[in-house]
């Protein structure tokens, strides 16, 4: 199976970018086949070559955020599109303008991509000015419309790719809520069951199996067996009764990476790398911190758009730390979720002296949670 060299982005929007291509090819050709050779046409021919490359150069890049070269390069289309607008006969360079209009609306807001393309036109006016205010205005307000309506084609499908973007990343917080809410409730049913195990059924056996003792030495020889054997049989069901309770109990004693990865498991298009796995004594923190690294994976899935998760652990003595780094985009700490989310992990991890903090680096985020183990 062939695999094309071009980028996803490219692959997706062929159509879109090959129309581009053969729209600058059109009015290249028509804006120079009727020149001679000479400096006029290869100042021109230069000028559609400066053009058409910065025009790829953007294309091509696909940033999430718009880099300052890339507004660059739009300065540089814009400045070489007026020069050609000056120097043409046949009123057909204004049409690269649409293209310019194309690529606004993932470097601007709307209100910044008007005032630009407002600016373009204000040019091209003074350019085209002939001194017939009507004429000029008319054949400049029509190409000014064709720009407003390339921007808002390319703003669409940048809104719609936006939208599936971001019910992707509801879906998958979603999915991780309902992991988190199962898990929960099981853990909480298995407590439940339990400690009325313990406490009712438990308490009731011993009870019966100490009035069946007492009651053995106050009948008569023929009933003595017979009490003893429902006394016997009290203390089996006693011990059966503790037996469950302990395994249900033991079945609490969570693994952190088991539970994280079958978190990660329940989530599309996720992947869990282990590099070390904490050795902790303490189930309460074990769960304590199960909530947080369920929470870190969450906020990672929401804000960050992360795919790819690294635990490592690092233990000396009682103090243990623990890293959950993603490969998501970097959440700035003026998010309001940000400051919320950390301060809820570290009101869980108070009563283990825990610090919770959320480093930037390059590749990502990564979630750092320092506590004390100790013993229940």
């Amino acid at each position: 199976m062939l695999i094309s060299p071009l980028p996803e982005h490219l692959r997706k929007n062929w159509l879109l970018h090959f129309s581009g291509f053969i729209t600058w090819s059109v009015i290249c050709y028509l804006s120079l086949v009727n020149l001679n050779l000479g400096i006029a046409f290869f100042l021109k021919l230069s000028g559609f070559i400066v053009f058409y490359l910065s025009f790829a150069c953007i294309i091509f890049s696909d940033k999430k955020v718009p880099s300052t070269l890339n507004k660059i390069l739009l300065g540089v289309e814009i400045i070489t599109v007026l020069l050609l607008i000056t120097f043409d006969k046949h009123n057909v360079a204004p049409i690269l303008s649409v293209l310019i209009a194309t690529q606004l609306p993932s470097m601007f807001t709307r209100r910044q991509a008007i005032l630009v393309m407002v600016l373009i036109t204000f040019c091209h006016f003074i350019i085209a000015y002939d001194g017939y205010f009507v004429s000029s205005f008319f054949h400049v307000i029509i190409y000014f419309m064709l720009q407003i309506f390339g921007f808002s084609a390319i703003e669409t499908i940048l809104r719609e790719e936006r939208a599936k973007e971001e019910l992707a990343a509801i879906n998958q917080e979603l999915l991780a809520t309902r992991f988190m809410l199962k898990a929960s409730s099981q853990k909480q049913e298995r407590l439940r069951i339990s400690r009325d195990l313990h406490d009712a059924i438990g308490h009731q056996l011993t009870a019966l199996s100490l009035n069946l003792e007492v009651a053995k030495h106050k009948v008569s020889e023929e009933f003595k067996p017979l009490l003893q054997e429902n006394l016997q049989l009290a203390k089996t069901l006693l011990s059966n009764v503790r037996q469950v309770v302990k395994e249900m109990r033991e079945e609490e004693q969570i693994d952190l990476v088991s539970s994280l990865q079958n978190l990660i498991n329940q989530l599309p298009n996720c992947q869990l790398q282990v590099i070390s796995s904490p050795d902790i004594n303490s189930l309460q923190l074990k769960q304590q911190l199960m909530f947080c690294l369920q929470e870190g994976v969450s906020n990672a899935l929401r804000h960050g758009k992360a795919n790819l998760f690294t635990l490592a652990c690092e233990k000396m003595s009682n103090s243990l730390v623990i890293n959950l780094s993603d490969n998501g985009t970097v959440i700035t700490k003026n998010n309001e979720n940000f400051g919320s989310g950390l301060a809820g992990m570290n009101e869980r991890l108070i009563d283990f002296s825990g610090k919770v903090a959320l480093i930037d680096n390059e590749s990502g985020c990564t979630l750092k949670i320092q506590v004390e183990d100790c013993y229940d």
